[in-house]
């Protein structure tokens, strides 16, 4: 992905550089309307100028507008907390240890096997999926030591009495505790 923001950039700067300027000389022609009779130009300096003039003339003013903004600002973001999001929950947990780096695959294999009967020994687990480093694509590059299982739980109806999602969890760590994990 990086290889291909800073490909795309140097073809952009190179394009900008060499194919612009002899697109402007198939594309502009006759006579270039000069900046103060182009009408956008004007509407633009008409609506700017005034703003200009007014932050010359009483700099301090902006200063306390800004400093006002700010301090407005200040309990709202307060507010916010550490996420702009609450937590999601779809009813499918991903589980995502990591072995040792350096696995092989005979052996990621082996620990994927284990790790999903373990998890499959909680009696609110209704299936697990689960692979070992990344697929055949180039958006996922996880090691072939990363695990990453999707659990998905029965209904809640099926589960033990009194058992939440934090109790699930919690379970879950403690039984997927094996050598290399």
């Amino acid at each position: 992905l990086a290889f291909t923001k800073t490909y795309s950039m140097a073809a952009a700067a190179i394009l900008a550089i060499t194919l612009i300027p002899v697109l402007m000389g198939y594309f502009i022609r006759g006579k270039i309307t000069p900046e103060h009779r182009n009408p956008i130009n004007r509407l633009l300096t008409a609506t700017y100028r005034p703003v200009i003039n007014q932050v010359v003339r009483s700099p301090k003013l902006l200063l306390v507008g800004g400093i006002v903004v700010i301090l407005a600002g200040l309990w709202p973001a307060s507010q916010l907390g550490s996420e702009f999001m609450p937590p999601l929950d779809e009813g499918d947990l991903m589980y995502m240890p990591s072995a040792r780096p350096g696995i092989s695959a005979d052996k990621a294999r082996q620990v994927l096997q284990q790790t999903n009967k373990l998890i499959m020994s909680v009696p609110e687990v209704k299936s697990t999926f689960g692979k070992m480093g990344r697929a055949q694509t180039a958006t996922d590059p996880a090691p072939l030591a990363m695990v990453e299982t999707i659990i998905q739980f029965k209904p809640e109806s099926e589960w033990r009495p009194g058992v939440t999602r934090a109790d699930i969890r919690r379970e879950l760590e403690q039984r997927v505790q094996m050598p290399g994990l």
